[in-house]
This record gives structure tokens, C-alpha cells and sequence, in this order.
């Protein structure tokens, strides 16, 4: 795949291949633009979805010619035209192709999920000199508030155009836009989604000079559009009678739009449905707003059809009560509604205006309502219940969301239950979006939507066995992350804590990126030279003269060294070692043996047998030739007939370029060695981090080669690329196989660990924290140790069938996982005291007590997360099937040892067996093997 570019060039993608088109030559003829080069275009070009405000969202057939009525609302040549709201809103595809038709420019707030934040936004485009703003009557309200709190003397001058539309729109709202926006036309729309079938736009402009008339007047321009009234029953009112009902547009019987699939379908039992056919069998829509015609095709909007309801026996207009509570009480309250239950109880809800001199209570904001009514001989009615919210909630189109407020109403006892659960803090960050997001689905699920847009203890708000589980499916669906339902039943847990969650799993990009191309690094560094051509056939070395073995003196390296002297009994055990001399070399591989493997059989092993059989090899990793003189690579060359390349330098926040030349070099030095005079089969020891960002795998991880290099950290970098080169080798007839351990842990009869691992350091640091990330966590640990893990590639390399299957993965999901919970369960049975956080809470305990110790656990907690995975190892089970012993057996052993070696600081309440167990004399080991103790 391509993309062209010119100005930006784009983020790397994979699979996609960027290219400048400067590289192209300019026509130098180039034919002027012509609709008849073009087929005609389809009548519908695409659909269009109504928010669902008030009933259920529906879809219909997009024309192209849907916005030509409304292209004069921004007729400001090279005008600036806001753009804030969803695409699905039908203003928000029509401001935005107006701003291509009047050659202009469409300016966007930043996103954010928080509506006052969106709405700061929009203040920032007005003072940067905005022409037009589109907007729905509530939203632009609380862009007015906003603005006013921050600076009571706004004014825009600049401003060219306000146009309001998709609710219905106070005259003290135009009041207000003509004074902020002096120099502004207001354009109010009167549209919907429906009557955008038939292009039935209509239209109030009222211009700078003009002062605005008690009552915005519409007007539909389209000369092929009738307006007709409908009664409450759906028959056509005789408006030399009558000049209010229910507005009607309609459209000559033989229009083409009958065809349309809305009007083919159309429900001819439902005489309000919004499409339908009049009696003579012209297709209408019916609009269910109550209005009051004041001239042919001119119309005032009175308010929805059902919100004149009958209280009592008196009628009451709720719409004009909402408005005339608005205007005279603006002082404490900056929105309200008035609602009528299914229990026809009229409920009051509104959102008080922040630091008002009165902060009045809900009782009194009753009491100075109904004042209010009484002085304006406003029928008497009661009001049922008057709730506050902390703000009134938006759709995606920036309108009301009628059906929230309303669920409300319904529930406004339940609602009095929630507002003990704190409102989340929507910020523009991916944490705040998705703990909204489920929040939301929550809220839903239990059928409570006061509970929306807070931070609740789901388990403590009515979910259950069967609820919760409808939860987590929803999750899944939403964000394509599974979370289990007894996790999200876990005592405490908030839609904060599941979102961390969801954020640290969907967390795609490495904690340490690549520095550079690895592909590109991989094929610049790939040999030609390396390959089986020209050399005899190759024979597997069922009894080596020799093997070479890389890191003899690292962690695993130690434990080789007895594993493949025991294997191939007669080889002699050729070993890289940084050393002033061959005696020095060797005496590093007993020194090491002697500290890390305690088992009393081996000790007598390498007394007796081995150190005889150990050749140490002076060199470094990183040199041409790993240092060897011409000989020695000559010697080695001819007289072994195995390598196990193990040798690495391992820091987990090195970079790539830091570690590229042991790593690396090291390993091209190796493919080398193994087509030097005669064929040797090379096991590279590599890391199961070589496999992409695989925490969202949903099935276990195969033993193959990845392309993919979005790796974390320059270790897994630099072995990403080393394994490359060896499947490019194997490509050409060398015989390689490639081994990943997960972490490896202490051995399993002493728990001798090293102490640089990332694991033992985190466990370390939440140890001395007193606190651990372990609350309904998914995470997982995998681990096997060090024994099992030299066994496994000692048989590994005396199996012929292995060259065939090439990759092996030393861990299986069965044995080598423990969770990070009962991993630090074990730290407590141990002894230390280490209280359990949820992932949200710890990370907000780090960031407020900032330390060197605490800042280092961020990462760690961040890698434990990327290493939650299953692995599949069909290969390595086929060649060696003695499982590793339980992973929870061998962390309790190394917890141990780590104790003992004076790594781990004392239990508070110490365990009798880490005092009286028989256990050999031990000392902290390093990934240097640096040891003290």
C-alpha cells in the first residue's frame, strides 16, 4: 500500500510505503477541469443517522442535493467555519461540505469528551477570529457561559455568522448572540434528518441592524416543498380554521423522492409516522413539532409534539416554562427542564450556574419557581420533584440528551442514591475517554442512568452474576479487550480502575521504541557469504568433537555449562569469556559455576570431570571475530561442530545502537563461525520479547518467525534483528534453530536467581512500598527456571528434528504462569507486608510521592503488563516433555534465596522455614556476575 504526500510527510505505518510527490514529474499539459469527463452522479451518494434524541436512531439514503437550500446560512466567501461536532449530526456534514463550496476553511476544537472543555475550544476559535459557527442551541449556551466566566466583557467582533439549528432556540439565546457577536448575522435552521429527504430547510436570519421580533419566524424557501398541519390524530388541519398543529412538509404526488426506500416502506396504518403519504398520495413527512403559521410557507416553532401535557386538568406548555424559567433565573441556574414522568408527575431538573451569590438548594430552587409561575399567571400546577445536576448531559451532536433526562426523571430516586459516587474528570487523555465510555455501558447494563458519568463501585451498585457478565462482553465489543467478570466484581473496582486496565492492555506502543528501522537494520546487515554453498553436506553431530558456547559466565551460561557437558559427554566445551588470558577465562566459568549451581552432584561433576574438558576463549562479542586472533578463529573453526550463541549484553533500558554490537555483531559473528570450513548447527538463545506488543493476543503465541518490530526496550530490539539474520542464514541452507525463554527464574532445588531481572527488582520495590499493583489485576507472570531451562536446550541441541522445526518456545501456560497476585500473596505468606492497589490507584499513589525508587516502578509495571501472554511450545514439547515444575513452586524458592542472599530486605513477620530450612551459603548474583553478599 501507498500514500502520496507533499507537505507533512506521514508517521510510519506497516504495510504502507510513503511517497513525495515532488518525485513526479508535472504534466506539462494539463486538461481543465469538465463535469463531462465525469458520469452522472447517483441520486444518493451516501446515509445519514438522526442522534436518536427522541426515540430511536434512524437511518436513511443520503442526496447529494440535501444541502442546496441551506448554502446561502454560510455564504461568507473564504469564511472560517467551525466544525465541533460529530460527523453523524447532519449540521456537521453540511458545514463541512459548505466550506469547501464557499472556498473557506473548516477549523476544529481539539477533541476532548468533556463538553466544557469543547466548549473552551470553541471560545479559543471565536477570539482567533471564527466567521461561522454552527451549533445547537444548548451547546452555543454553554460556549456563551463559558466565555462569560472567563472574561465578562467577550465580545466578537470578528464573528460573521452564528447559525443554530437541531432544537428548538430561545429568543433570549439570540438575545445574547447578538450582543456578544455585534457585527453577526444569526442564522437559526429549522431541519432534521427526515425532512433533509424531501431538502425541507427552512429558514430566520436576522442581521446586525435588525432587532429581534418577539417570535423567530422560519421560512421555507424550496418552491416545490407545502407546508401542512396535522392534528393530534393525524388528519390534516383546515388552517383557514386553525393556525397551529402539527407541521407537515409535502411534496407534489408525482415527485421522484416517492421512490425513495422511506417512503416505499412507510407504515400506512401510522398517520404520524415521519414518512408517509397524504390521502392524494403525495409522499409527506411529518415533522411531530407543534407550530404556528403566520403565512404561507412561515412558521413559528411553539415545541414538540407531546409537551403540552395536562396536569390536573390544566394544560401546561413545559417547553414555555423551561424557556420563561431560563430568562427570569438565569442568576442561579444556567439550564433546566421540565419533565412529565410515565407516572404523569412533573419533574424539574436543572444545573445551578457555579459561584452564584445564592447557592440555593433544590427546595428552594422549587420555591422561587413556582413564585415565578404565580407572578407570570401561569396556571397552578404541581411540580412533583426538583432535582440538581451537575451539568446537563450532551449527545454527540451537541444537543440535549432527551433520553437521559428523561431516564432520570423516571429515576430520580435512584439518582439520589448515586450522587454519593464522585463524577469522573473528563480530560482528553485515552484513561478519562475509556472510564466514560464504561461508565456509560455500566450505567446501561443496570438500567440506571444516574450512574453515567460517575465513578461507582461496581459491585456495589446492583450488578450480579449475569449483569456483570453482559459488562465485560460489552467491554470486549467496545475496546476488543477481555477482562473477567469476577475482576470487575472485585471489591472496589470503578469504571477508573477497569479503564486503566483496558488503557495498559490496548497499549500498543513499546515502552522503549526502536530508535531505528529494524527491517531496514536487518537487511543492511544480512551476509550473502553465510551459506551452506560450497561446503560438504552437512552431517547433525550426534557426538560433537567441540561446542562453543557464548555467556558461559552469565546466568543461564553457568548452567549450560553442566547441562551440554552432561549431554555430549566427549565434547569439549569451548567457552567466549572477556579475560586477559585463557586461565583467567576458565577460572570466571568455575568461579561463576561454583556461585550459581549449589546442587552437591554438580559441584562434583565439575571437580572431576568437567573443568578438564573447559577451553576459555579471550574475546568480546562485539569485535570482528569476537576478538580471536586469525589461529584460534581458524582452530575453532575447524575442530567444533556446535555453537550455542547465549552471550548478550542485557540492560533493559539501553537503546538499540547501545547494544547493537555484542548483540548483533555478535550473532552475524556466529553465522559466520558456523559456515566456517565445515557446517555447525547454531542454537541461538533469543527471548520470547522478540514477539510484538503481544499482551492482546487472544490465543497462544506460535513458535514462528515475526515480522512485525514494534518491540519494547533495545534488548528485545537487538534480538528481534539477530533472529532475521539467522532465518535469512537459514534460507540459504544453515542449519539454525532459534530457542525464546520467558523469564528466567531461579533454579528449582535453591532458587538462585538473578537479581538484575526485571521481576525480582519490581518485587523488590512494591516490597519497600508496602504496596503492590495486585488488585484485580489480569496480569500474568511466565516464568521457568534456570535448570529446566539449560536442560531444555541441551536437548534441543542433541535433537536432529529440531533443525526442522527451527523455533522453540521453552514455556507452556500450563506450569511456567503465575499471576501477579498470588505472586505477592507469596511475599505476604512470606512474611512482608505488602497491601494491594488496584493498577489505578497505584499509579496515582506513585505520582504523589515521586521518588527514584517509586519513578522506577513505572516501567517495571508497564513490562509486566506487555509480558502477560500464553505461549504455545507444540516444538519444544515434541523434543523434550518433562514439563518445568509449577511457576508459584519455584517464585516461593527464589523469594527465598533472595531473602537469604541479603537482596530482599527482612520480613516483618518472617516465616520459621526462610530461617530453619538447610540451605547452602549465598550471595546476590548480577546480570554482570557482579556478586557481593
Amino acid at each position: 500500500m501507498f500514500v502520496l504526500h507533499h507537505i507533512a510527510k506521514p508517521s510510519r505505518l506497516e504495510g504502507v510505503s510513503s511517497i513525495d510527490v515532488e518525485k513526479f514529474e508535472v504534466l506539462s499539459n494539463v486538461p481543465a477541469p469538465s463535469l463531462e469527463l465525469c458520469k452522472p452522479i447517483d441520486e444518493y451518494i451516501g446515509y445519514m443517522c438522526t442522534s436518536g434524541t427522541t426515540g430511536t436512531p434512524k437511518t436513511y439514503k443520503l442526496s447529494h442535493r440535501i444541502f442546496q437550500s441551506s448554502r446561502f446560512s454560510a455564504g461568507v466567501p473564504y469564511g472560517s467555519i467551525e466544525i465541533s461536532q460529530a460527523p453523524s449530526f447532519s449540521a456537521t456534514v453540511a458545514a463541512f461540505l459548505l466550506a469547501m463550496n464557499i472556498r473557506g476553511s473548516a477549523w476544529f476544537p481539539k477533541p476532548t469528551p468533556s463538553p466544557i472543555d469543547k466548549a473552551m475550544g470553541i471560545v479559543q476559535l471565536l477570539d482567533e477570529g471564527l466567521d461561522i459557527s454552527f451549533s445547537t442551541a444548548t451547546f452555543l449556551k454553554t460556549v456563551f457561559r463559558v466565555a462569560l466566566s472567563k472574561n465578562a466583557q467577550t465580545k466578537w467582533t470578528k464573528a460573521k455568522r452564528i447559525c443554530l439549528g437541531a432544537e428548538i432556540i430561545p429568543p433570549t439565546l439570540l438575545a445574547q448572540a447578538k450582543e456578544l457577536c455585534p457585527n453577526a448575522e444569526v442564522h437559526c435552521v429549522y431541519a432534521s434528518s427526515e425532512a433533509g429527504v424531501l431538502g425541507a430547510m427552512s429558514f430566520f436570519t436576522n442581521r446586525p441592524s435588525e432587532a429581534l421580533p418577539p417570535k423567530l419566524v422560519y421560512r421555507l424557501p424550496k418552491p416545490n416543498i407545502r407546508c401542512l398541519l396535522f392534528d393530534e390524530e393525524g388528519n390534516v388541519v383546515d388552517q383557514s380554521v386553525s393556525k397551529s398543529g402539527i407541521l407537515v412538509f409535502a411534496v407534489d404526488k408525482d415527485d421522484p423522492i416517492k421512490n425513495h426506500p422511506n417512503f416505499v416502506n412507510a407504515d400506512p396504518n401510522d398517520k404520524l409516522a415521519s414518512f408517509g403519504f397524504l390521502e392524494d398520495g403525495s409522499p409527506r413527512v411529518c415533522t411531530m413539532d407543534w407550530v404556528e403559521m403566520v403565512g404561507d410557507k412561515q412558521f413559528a416553532v411553539v415545541g414538540r409534539f407531546g409537551q403540552k401535557v395536562k396536569v390536573n386538568g390544566v394544560y401546561v406548555d413545559l417547553n414555555a416554562l423551561e424557556e420563561l424559567t431560563s430568562q427570569y433565573m438565569g442568576h442561579v441556574i444556567v439550564d433546566c427542564t421540565f419533565i412529565q414522568t410515565s407516572e404523569k408527575k412533573i419533574v424539574m431538573l436543572y444545573a445551578p450556574k457555579k459561584g452564584s451569590d445564592l447557592n440555593a438548594a433544590p427546595g428552594e430552587i422549587l420555591q422561587m419557581t413556582e413564585e415565578l409561575f404565580a407572578l407570570k399567571n401561569i396556571a397552578k400546577f404541581p411540580i412533583h420533584n426538583c432535582f440538581e445536576l451537575d451539568e446537563f448531559p450532551f449527545n454527540d451532536s451537541g444537543k440535549r440528551d432527551l433520553k437521559k433526562l428523561r431516564r432520570i426523571a423516571e429515576n430520580v430516586d435512584q439518582f439520589g442514591k448515586s450522587v454519593e459516587y464522585p463524577r469522573l474528570n473528563l480530560v482528553d487523555i485515552p484513561l478519562s475517554r475509556t472510564a466514560a465510555k464504561i461508565s456509560t455501558l455500566g450505567s446501561q447494563i443496570i438500567d440506571n442512568p444516574a450512574l453515567d458519568g460517575r465513578n461507582y463501585y461496581i459491585g456495589g451498585v446492583g450488578f450480579d452474576s449475569l449483569s456483570v457478565g453482559r459488562l465485560a462482553l460489552a467491554i470486549k465489543d467496545e475496546f476488543n479487550v477481555e477482562i473477567s467478570p469476577l475482576i470487575l466484581l472485585s471489591n472496589g473496582m470503578t469504571p477508573t480502575d477497569v479503564a486503566q486496565l483496558v488503557v495498559d492492555i490496548l497499549d500498543d506502543k513499546p515502552l522503549i521504541p526502536p530508535t531505528v528501522d529494524l527491517a531496514a537494520e536487518a537487511a543492511k546487515l544480512d551476509d550473502a557469504s553465510v551459506t551452506a554453498e560450497g561446503l560438504p553436506p552437512f552431517v547433525y553431530p550426534k557426538d560433537p568433537r567441540g561446542i562453543v558456547l557464548t555467556g558461559a559466565t552469565g546466568f543461564l551460561g553457568a548452567f549450560l555449562v553442566f547441562e551440554l557437558a552432561h549431554k555430549f559427554p566427549r565434547a569439549k566445551i569451548y567457552c567466549l569469556v572477556r579475560a586477559k588470558d585463557e586461565q583467567e577465562a576458565v577460572e570466571r566459568i568455575i568461579s561463576t559455576a561454583q556461585k550459581l549451581v549449589l546442587d552437591p552432584s554438580q559441584r562434583a561433576f565439575l571437580d572431576h570431570s568437567l573443568k578438564s574438558r573447559l577451553i576459555g576463549l579471550c574475546g568480546d562479542l562485539s569485535q570482528d571475530k569476537w576478538g580471536l586472533s586469525d589461529e584460534r578463529w581458524k582452530e575453532i573453526g575447524e575442530e567444533t561442530d556446535m555453537i550455542v550463541h547465549n552471550g548478550a549484553e542485557v540492560h533493559w533500558l539501553f537503546d538499540y545502537d547501545r547494544l547493537k554490537g555484542p548483540n548483533v555483531l555478535g550473532t552475524a559473528t556466529a553465522l559466520r563461525l558456523a559456515t566456517t570450513h565445515h557446517l555447525k548447527p547454531l542454537h541461538y538463545i533469543s527471548t520470547i520479547g522478540t514477539i510484538p506488543m503481544a499482551k492482546k493476543a487472544d490465543k497462544p503465541l506460535e513458535e514462528k518467525i515475526y515480522s512485525a518490530w514494534n518491540i519494547s526496550g533495545g534488548y528485545g530490539q537487538t534480538k528481534w534483528v539477530s533472529e532475521q539474520l539467522i532465518n535469512k542464514a537459514r534460507s540459504r541452507g544453515v542449519p539454525v534453530t532459534i530457542i525464546r525463554p520467558a523469564v528466567i527464574a531461579g533454579d528449582s532445588q535453591y532458587g538462585v536467581s538473578n537479581s538484575d531481572d526485571y521481576i525480582w527488582r519490581y518485587v523488590k520495590g512494591c516490597i519497600q512500598l508496602g504496596v503492590a499493583p495486585s488488585h484485580a489485576t489480569p496480569v500474568t507472570l511466565t516464568m521457568d527456571p534456570v535448570d529446566h531451562v539449560a536442560k531444555v536446550v541441551a536437548e534441543i541441541a542433541g535433537s536432529e528434528e529440531s533443525l526442522s522445526k527451527f523455533v522453540f518456545h521453552i514455556s507452556d501456560s500450563e506450569h511456567s504462569t503465575i499471576t501477579e497476585t498470588k505472586l505477592f500473596e507469596l511475599a505476604n505468606a512470606y512474611g512482608w507486608s505488602v497491601l494491594f492497589d488496584t493498577r489505578e490507584q497505584f499509579k496515582s499513589r506513585l505520582e504523589a510521592n515521586p521518588s527514584p525508587e517509586s519513578n522506577a516502578l513505572f516501567p517495571f509495571m508497564h513490562m509486566m503488563m506487555d509480558m502477560s501472554f500464553k505461549i504455545d511450545n507444540t516444538n519444544t514439547r515434541s523434543i523434550c516433555a518433562s514439563p518445568t515444575p509449577p511457576a508459584w513452586e519455584i517464585a516461593g524458592r527464589c523469594l527465598n534465596y533472595l531473602y537469604r542472599a541479603g537482596y530482599l530486605p527482612s520480613p516483618q513477620k518472617p516465616r520459621s522455614s526462610l530461617k530453619e530450612d538447610h540451605y547452602p551459603e549465598t550471595s546476590i548474583f548480577t546480570r554482570t556476575g557482579r556478586c557481593s553478599g
